[in-house]
C-alpha cells in the first residue's frame, strides 16, 4: 500500500501534538515577558513617585520637579540622587520660603498702603472743606455753624469783623507715598499732615507738614524767640487800641498766626 509519496511520520498524530506544544510554550513565554515588563514599569513608576514625594517634602514644589528630573537622568540610581538631594534641598527650600514671604509682604504692604492713602485722603478732604467754609465765612461775614479746627476741635474765629489769619491743621496721617493735590498746591511724599492759612480776605493757602526729610533744617531756620517777641509786640499794639483793631488792621504782619501755625506743626511732629 502506497502513501502518495510522503513519509508516514509526517502524517503521524504525534507531529501535530508537538507543534501545538511548541506554540503553547511560545505563548506562555511571551505572556511571562509581558508580565515582567509590566512589573518593571510599575516598579519604575513607584520609584519615581517616591523620588517626587521626597523632593516635595524636602524642597517644596520646585524640589518635586528637580527630584523627578534628576532621578530620570540618573536612570534610577538612588545613591547619587540622594547625594544631590542632600546638597540641593536646603537652598531650594530656603529660596522658596523667602519668595513666598516676599510675595506676602508685598501683598500685605500694598493693602496697608492703600488703606493709609484712603485715610489720608479722607482727613485732607475733611480739613479742606473746613478751610473753604472758613474762607467763605470770611468773605460773606457769616457761617452756617461753628467752625472747629480738625487737629484739636478748638473754635475758629472766621469773622471779618475781627480780621486775622486763621490757621487750620488736619489730623496727622501716615506719611504720603505719592504726591497729592491740596487746593492749588501739591503735598509731597513724606507729608504727614496738611495746614491751611485763611486770610481775612477769604483766600487760603495749603501747605504740607512733613514728619521726615528736612525737618531739622526747618527747625534750625526758624528763630522761635524772635517770632514769640514779635507776636508779643503785636499783642501790645492791639492792646493799646483796646483790641478793637487787629494786626492786619494796624498794617502789621500777623506774627501770632505764624506762631499758631508753628505750634500746630510741633504738635503733629511730636506724635
Amino acid at each position: 500500500m502506497e502513501h502518495s509519496g510522503k513519509p508516514w511520520a509526517e502524517h503521524s498524530p504525534y507531529s501535530y501534538k508537538g507543534a501545538i506544544g511548541s506554540t503553547a510554550a511560545m505563548a506562555e513565554g511571551l505572556d511571562r515577558d509581558i508580565e515582567l515588563l509590566e512589573i518593571h514599569e510599575v516598579s519604575a513608576w513607584r520609584q519615581q513617585l517616591g523620588a517626587a514625594a521626597a523632593g516635595l517634602f524636602t524642597a517644596g514644589p520646585i524640589g518635586l520637579i528637580a527630584s523627578l528630573i534628576a532621578f530620570r537622568k540618573l536612570e534610577g540610581n538612588w545613591l547619587p540622587w540622594a547625594l544631590i538631594g542632600v546638597l540641593a534641598a536646603p537652598p531650594l527650600a530656603y529660596g522658596q520660603w523667602r519668595g513666598v514671604e516676599a510675595l506676602q509682604q508685598l501683598r500685605t504692604g500694598g493693602n496697608e498702603q492703600a488703606a493709609f492713602d484712603l485715610a489720608a485722603a479722607q482727613l485732607i478732604t475733611e480739613s479742606d472743606q473746613i478751610a473753604r467754609s472758613c474762607a467763605l465765612a470770611q468773605r460773606q461775614g457769616s457761617s452756617d455753624g461753628p467752625i472747629r479746627n480738625p487737629l484739636d476741635g478748638s473754635d475758629l474765629f472766621c469773622d471779618p469783623s475781627y480780621p486775622t489769619t486763621v490757621v487750620i491743621t488736619s489730623r496727622s496721617f501716615a506719611p504720603l507715598q505719592q504726591p497729592r493735590s491740596c487746593g492749588g498746591s501739591t503735598l509731597a511724599p513724606g507729608t504727614s499732615a496738611a495746614q491751611w492759612l485763611v486770610s481775612p480776605a477769604g483766600t487760603l493757602v495749603c501747605q504740607a507738614i512733613a514728619s521726615s526729610g528736612f525737618w531739622w533744617w526747618e527747625q534750625a531756620a526758624i528763630d522761635r524767640q524772635a517770632l514769640y517777641r514779635r507776636c508779643t509786640e503785636n499783642l501790645r499794639q492791639e492792646a493799646r487800641t483796646g483790641f478793637s483793631r487787629t494786626a492786619h488792621q494796624l498794617g502789621l504782619r500777623d506774627y501770632c498766626a505764624e506762631e499758631r501755625a508753628l505750634l500746630a506743626r510741633d504738635r503733629i511732629r511730636a506724635k
